[in-house]
Formats: structure tokens, C-alpha cells, sequence
């Protein structure tokens, strides 16, 4: 479990250049999905944080 939570924390980690990409391409569509694209960004710390959290609480090889 503590690997897969790492694995996960990697992941937010490593998708939020895709996500700026996104945002900075989607500077001409409807404000809607400008909105969505811009608000995803700051909702990632929280993810990673999230799953580092898990990662603390859970035992080695569970």
C-alpha cells in the first residue's frame, strides 16, 4: 500500500506539466473550460499531499 500511495503522489506529481500545458492551450475556448482547465492546478497539491499522507500511515509490504 505504502508503494502504491507513492506511486500515486509520483503521478499528481507528474501530471501537473501536462495540466500548465493544458491551461496555457485553452486560452481561446469558452471562459467554461478555461475554468476548468486553469482551477485543476491548484487542486493538485492537495492531491499529492493526500496521497503522501496515506503513504505515512500505511505499513511497509501491506
Amino acid at each position: 500500500r505504502k508503494a502504491a500511495t507513492l506511486a500515486t503522489a509520483a503521478f499528481f506529481v507528474g501530471v501537473f506539466p501536462a495540466n500548465v500545458q493544458m491551461a496555457a492551450d485553452w486560452r481561446h475556448p469558452p471562459a467554461r473550460q478555461q475554468a476548468a482547465a486553469i482551477g485543476r492546478l491548484p487542486l493538485q497539491l492537495p492531491l499529492v499531499l493526500w496521497a503522501r499522507g496515506v503513504a505515512k500511515g500505511a505499513k511497509a509490504g501491506s
